[in-house]
């Protein structure tokens, strides 16, 4: 694939006020050119909070229209968006990305390595799907992280190995001990390790830790958000710079990373 590709982070200040945060996304992302490929942050459909037992204060009826009006918004628009929600099915919370298209296609990935304060709340995920759309003409394969998985790097390794040329990031890291300097070494080298590019949007609180960027394959930061600021920012991407080269010279014979599938589980 030779083609430029629009890619845009919008970060907003994710609060439990769902219309709030889907109103603030629609302004964001209004203007952006057809075929952009945008990110959102954790939570930012539902609300977000890291603390247990949060999802009671989650409105499930205003979730539940952030995603149509979404799913509408990326069809008339040519918009492709990944934003995160919390939901509830068959009596099982998920911290999800969902995947909107402007075929109206909706996709969802479930975070499988959850924070420490989601424990007991959600139901982790137990795959690492690609993901695979047209983005301005040309198909693409993408796929998504959230929040603490920067922390594992196998979870990126196996989604370039599957053929993700992009990753999502999904982030809601606010109050880290750590501080902003180790966050943004954990994207940079997310990006390097895998030769793909990254698109990170976190939530703009006051205490964020970890910026929203958008990493080239070299580790090359290509924009950027202000920290704490609601603001969206753009870059134009070709998927030309994404490479196999590390992968492939990785020592196999010592060290191997399998995905083991689910159903295999005893």
């Amino acid at each position: 694939m030779t083609g430029v590709l629009h890619a845009a982070i919008v970060q907003i200040r994710v609060s439990m006020d769902a219309a709030r945060n889907l109103a603030k996304v629609e302004q964001l992302m209004r203007g952006l050119p057809s075929g952009t490929f945008a990110v959102v942050p954790e939570g930012a459909l539902s609300g977000y909070l890291p603390e247990r037992g949060f999802v009671s204060q989650i409105d499930r009826a205003a979730t539940a229209r952030g995603i149509d009006t979404l799913t509408a918004l990326c069809r008339s628009t040519g918009l492709h968006l990944v934003a995160g929600a919390c939901v509830e099915e068959d009596g099982h919370w998920r911290n999800a990305s969902y995947i909107f298209g402007p075929q109206g296609q909706v996709g969802r990935y479930d975070k499988i390595n959850l924070a420490t304060s989601e424990r007991g709340t959600f139901s982790p995920g137990h795959a690492l799907p690609v993901f695979r759309s047209t983005v301005a003409g040309e198909p693409i394969c993408f796929g998504v992280q959230m929040c603490r998985e920067i922390r594992y790097p196998e979870q990126w390794r196996i989604l370039a190995g599957q053929g993700a040329q992009l990753i999502a990031y999904v982030n809601n890291a606010i109050g880290s001990q750590t501080g902003d300097a180790l966050w943004r070494a954990h994207m940079i080298s997310r990006a390097a390790e895998v030769q793909r590019f990254v698109l990170g949007a976190n939530n703009a609180d006051t205490h964020q830790t970890c910026p929203s960027m958008i990493v080239s394959p070299a580790g090359q930061i290509l924009a950027e958000v202000p920290m704490g600021e609601e603001a969206v920012a753009v870059a134009a991407i070709s998927l030309c710079e994404i490479s196999n080269q590390v992968l492939d010279q990785a020592r196999t014979d010592v060290v191997h990373v399998s995905l083991r599938d689910p159903a295999s589980r005893a």
